[in-house]
């Protein structure tokens, strides 16, 4: 998601502000930008270069994504500050940035009309996504920019409370990640699991079998759609992942 073209297009005055208000720093190619544990709490928009974005997990770092010019970091952190893992940003070329404490953000957000801020929690939800996947004991198994295709394939999708997202019986076309929300497993009128946020629903017609139970939604809930073709397209390119599909699947079909 370009930032700097979404701003300029809905805002650009508000634009202007956030640029007059920031200081621009430089990073060489494999630097580490400042965190919070360096005193750095902002948002920083990437004005040239490209950095990359990885998540600490049981002290491994993992990769996300690579931002380029016109993208921004530290929206999510802003908006959503007690999601995990934590996050470290390196300069993967020389990058040029420019940095705002959250404060001087906050402060022009309360003075906006709400598309400014409709705009920054949209940012801080795909980040949310994209980390969401590089953790993902599932998606993990894929390389960064196979599991960031997959990303930008998907479909989100809303479920009402009470409404079915799969029919037992019925081959879905579709593997689903609940990304909010939860789902109950249903059979025979029996409510015998329930699917939470990071959750895998799917994987069973994914492996060419019907489901052996309604999944359906106990509040409103969100979950990912990736089609079934682009799925199996990775199943057949990745064996590990190919593999982790099928403990998964087997799991539900055994039980």
């Amino acid at each position: 998601m370009n930032l700097r073209h979404e701003l300029l297009t809905i805002a650009p005055a508000t634009f202007e502000a956030l640029i007059s208000k920031g200081t621009e720093k430089r990073y060489e190619a494999g630097a580490r930008l400042p965190g919070l544990e360096q005193g750095f709490d902002g948002i920083r928009l990437i004005e040239a270069g490209s950095i990359a974005v990885l998540a600490e997990v049981e002290k491994k770092q993992v990769p996300v994504y690579e931002y380029e010019a016109g993208e921004a970091l530290g929206v999510r952190a802003m908006l959503l500050p007690d999601n995990k893992p934590a996050i470290v940003w390196q300069a993967v070329s020389d990058a040029t940035v420019i940095e705002l404490d959250h404060d001087t953000v906050r402060e022009i957000l309360d003075h906006d009309d709400g598309q400014l801020r409709a705009l920054f929690e949209r940012a801080a939800h795909l980040r949310d996504l994209e980390i969401l996947l590089a953790v993902h004991p599932l998606f993990h198994t894929l390389p960064q920019k196979e599991r960031n295709r997959l990303f930008e394939l998907s479909q989100p999708k809303s479920i009402a409370p009470g409404e079915r997202l799969i029919e037992r019986g019925k081959i879905n076309d579709s593997l689903y990640l609940i990304t909010h929300g939860s789902l109950d497993i249903v059979k025979n009128g029996q409510v015998v699991a329930s699917k939470q946020t990071g959750d895998v629903l799917g994987e069973i017609s994914a492996l060419g079998f019907a489901p052996t139970a309604d999944a359906v939604a106990s509040g409103w809930t969100e979950v990912l759609a990736f089609n079934r073709e682009h799925i199996m397209k990775s199943c057949e390119d990745y064996p590990e992942f190919a593999g982790a599909i099928g403990s998964i699947g087997l799991t539900g079909i055994m039980g």
